[in-house]
């Protein structure tokens, strides 16, 4: 099994030097070093490169390997980078030019011949670092538009290497990106991949319409480019998540509880008597203005001041509740941070009664502040926030409380946990984890969100108040709504979307890209993958379904094969996974099983599914749809224990002949055994020596074709394994009356090997059917490992809570 070699601009970990002059290195938060770090921590066998952050000028040559120790230690390789590089690839190209095209701002791409050149040395940089790391067998997963040029370039000194890119950000239509001088060069680095990743199904479309469009080349219908050199690259979405249990963890951390206290009682949320008791005197000030002649401001009561009115509304006894909104972004022009403050100010104008209950807590880090473009933003976002606090303040309440440094991960945890509103609405956004952030701090909680529809994340948490970030009118309407709505709706939709983030983690994402890329890279299984078009597909049929049925073997498609049978004993795990699935109302799942009887009793008769034993033999639990296997009654099935399908040959006049020319191989092949069934017999040879065991499979297969027939019994061979059956009992025969009932608006079947086929072969057209793993098939798509099906059966897990929550409202 090769290595991981995970590729990025930056490593994920910093350098500090202390005052001694040693060195260490600080874990990174945020960004690849949270979504992937986990994965290379754990797996010993993965190796990080990147960019160190370190100037090579301002260190001797003796300190430079003192450094690269220190990041090896920690599987990272280290690249250096002259300041002059660094300005024309990172600041230049990458940032300058990329960026602002990638987000549809080609207004601000400055497109530099010098900055390109120095761009295409620094991915050869890369190459070069790469080059004596590889070994046969490695996959290398090359990440962002920092590295467009790199697969192409890996695939020239390395044709047979598994390759994958992704991108971080989104891509544009192709009529902004031909804007780009060098955008064809750029195309066909990135499809030197073998998997080309996005987050969303929208930028991988625009992607190939790109490739269209500049380099006249046509995907096939399962997404995938074959390239001059033979190879293919294939292009699919991998939405990322975070880590969801870590901002719920550190949502509750001492520290993230005081910073909601603090900004809740700065809020008036919590009680604070000198708070109350400024808005009452300026509340009481007004209306007596207003009320008594003689007063000096009582002569301006005619003109309707705002000031009257601001303070009227913050009256002690308002009928509105005091409430906070938050935002966290990076201060750059993709984020729509001038958008959001008016439409801010239109809702305190449109709604004032609002004025002295709603505080908006902005975070805003500056960044690359000594860019014109960026120094402009942070010189309007400053105007906008005076104009809107100079505006609408009271002497007891500013609108905005706006916070530009950069904060540690508790209090920002502690900022999303005060939030009854999330005002999250940048203007072009790949994925947007704040949204999902802010969702994790409110685990079981209350807290709207409002969300760009410009973002990846829009298509996840739908359940979101969604809007046009350009319409500052819908913007406040919408801020407006998540203020007004009710704890109790407020916490429905939340679960809803929170059910779904902790399913699609930053981990399962990473585990989900590595296994597509294994999957590609591998002709025997890379045809009909389960790309994310139809897994969205799948979600939304299932959702929207009354009755589902799902049927799934067991051996190879929800574990993995095991060298010994008794060895594949389900976790509880998957067990725990199975009972989820199971216990949502309108689902049937019934685990459909070459096994025994009587394994299958003490491993799943707990769970409320039904089982199929020894290929249709044996039934438990069959589900009421109005037939039955022929010759087993239904409602028997369901009330009482197991039972028998009727008319089998008799298994102990059969197997007297059968199991001595089993008897045989077993003598010929060391290791191999013999494993028995009430209705079957088999022979397995996943331990033994494979030719030996190839040279004496293909003799036995042709002795027992000889007896078989006339005994009504039939040959199966599994992987590393022959068994022996009645030709009566099928997993097709076994499943036929249920998927031909028309109880069920929706029906999945998965499995692994070719008694999996029989299945396959009666679903209808129309259903949804998985091959686990390689080989030729019947079944409509195929997913790389039962790793990678829990990762599946999760998500629809997820969308059964959905589905759940709605019927309940």
């Amino acid at each position: 099994m090769g290595r991981l070699i995970i590729v990025s601009n930056r490593l994920p970990m910093s350098l500090d030097v202390s005052d001694d002059g040693s060195y260490s290195l600080r874990q990174n938060v945020g960004g690849l070093a949270t979504a992937i770090g986990p994965y290379h921590k754990t797996h010993k066998d993965s190796v990080w490169v990147g960019w160190s952050g370190v100037d090579p000028g301002q260190y001797s040559d003796e300190e430079i390997d003192l450094i690269r120790e220190q990041y090896e230690s920690r599987r990272c390789v280290p690249i250096f980078l002259s300041k002059e590089e660094v300005d024309g690839y990172y600041a230049g190209f990458s940032n300058d030019t990329m960026w602002p095209l990638l987000h549809d701002f080609a207004h601000e791409a400055n497109f530099d011949p010098e900055t390109w050149r120095v761009y295409q040395e620094v991915n050869e940089h890369f190459l070069e670092t790469l080059v004596p790391l590889l070994r046969k067998g490695d996959k290398v997963w090359i990440q962002d538009y920092h590295l467009m040029l790199l697969p192409q370039m890996l695939r020239e000194r390395f044709p047979e290497a598994s390759i994958g890119w992704f991108l971080h950000v989104p891509f544009p239509s192709p009529e902004i990106f031909r804007s780009l001088p060098w955008s064809r060069e750029i195309l066909e680095g990135i499809l030197g991949a073998d998997l080309v990743g996005f987050h969303t199904v929208d930028y991988a479309k625009n992607f190939e319409g790109s490739v269209e469009l500049l380099l006249d080349k046509h995907s096939d219908d399962e997404g995938r480019f074959t390239m001059p050199d033979g190879h293919e690259a294939a292009v699919d979405a991998f939405p990322i998540g975070i880590d969801y249990n870590l901002y719920r963890r550190t949502s509750r951390s001492n520290l993230a509880r005081m910073m909601r206290r603090g900004i809740e009682e700065a809020a008036g949320k919590r009680p604070h008597s000198r708070y109350l008791s400024s808005l009452t005197a300026e509340s009481n000030a007004a209306a007596e203005a207003s009320a008594k002649e003689g007063n000096w401001w009582s002569h301006y009561a005619h003109e309707e001041l705002p000031e009257l009115h601001l303070a009227k509304s913050a009256a002690e006894g308002s009928p509105k509740p005091n409430k906070v909104i938050v935002s966290v972004d990076r201060l750059d022009y993709t984020k729509g941070i001038p958008e959001r403050l008016r439409a801010y100010q239109r809702m305190l104008e449109k709604y004032p009664e609002w004025a002295g209950h709603v505080t908006y807590y902005l975070l805003a880090t500056p960044s690359r502040e000594n860019v014109d473009t960026y120094k402009r933003l942070k010189e309007q976002v400053d105007q906008l926030v005076g104009q809107i606090n100079g505006k609408y303040s009271l002497l007891a309440w500013s609108p905005i409380h706006y916070i530009t440094r950069s904060l540690p991960i508790k209090p920002v945890c502690g900022i999303y946990a005060a939030g009854d509103v999330a005002l999250v609405t940048p203007l072009r956004d790949g994925m947007n984890l704040v949204a999902k952030e802010y969702l994790a701090c409110h685990d079981g909680r209350d807290g709207s969100l409002v969300l760009s529809d410009m973002c990846g994340a829009a298509a996840e948490l739908s359940e979101a108040f969604i809007v046009n970030p350009y319409d500052t009118e819908a913007v406040c309407e919408a801020l407006h709504d998540a203020l007004e709505t009710s704890s109790e709706e407020s916490a429905k939709r939340n679960i809803a979307m929170q059910a779904r983030l902790k399913s699609r983690t930053a981990a399962t994402w990473c585990a989900g890209f590595v296994s597509a890329l294994e999957q590609v890279a591998d002709v025997s299984s890379s045809d009909k993958r389960l790309r994310m078009e139809q897994r969205n597909e799948l979600m939304e049929q299932w959702g929207k379904a009354g009755r589902r049925l799902v049927l799934c073997d067991y051996d190879g498609t929800l574990t993995p094969l095991a060298r010994t049978p008794e060895h594949a004993k389900p976790t509880r795990a998957l067990k725990e996974m199975l009972r989820n699935i199971a216990s949502h109302p309108g689902v049937d799942l019934v685990i459909v099983s070459g096994r025994s009887h009587e394994t299958m009793n003490d491993w799943f008769s707990d769970l409320p599914v039904g089982l199929i034993a020894e290929h249709g033999v044996w039934f438990y639990r069959y589900p009421q749809v109005g037939a039955s296997p022929e010759g087993v009654d239904a409602a028997a099935t369901w009330e009482h224990g197991w039972q028998r399908a009727s008319n089998l040959p008799d298994a102990t006049a059969w197997k007297q002949v059968i199991q001595p020319i089993l008897e045989k191989a077993v003598a010929q092949v060391p290791k191999s055994f013999i494993e028995h069934k009430d209705d079957a017999i088999a022979w397995h040879y996943r331990l033994s020596d494979q030719h030996a065991a190839a040279e004496e499979k293909s003799a036995l297969l042709e002795e027992l074709r000889m007896v078989t027939g006339k005994l009504g019994l039939m040959v199966m061979e599994n992987a590393k394994v022959v068994e022996i059956c009645p030709v009566s009992t099928s997993k097709g025969q076994a499943v036929r009356p249920l998927v031909t009932s028309d109880a069920y608006d929706f029906m999945l079947a998965v499995g692994d090997d070719t008694t999996d086929e029989t299945m396959f072969a009666v679903m209808p057209e129309d259903s949804w059917t998985i091959k686990i793993g390689p080989g030729l098939t019947k079944a409509h798509t195929r997913l790389q490992n039962p790793a990678a099906l829990h990762r599946l059966l999760a998500y629809l897990d997820a969308e059964s809570e959905v589905s759940d929550l709605d019927r309940s409202k």
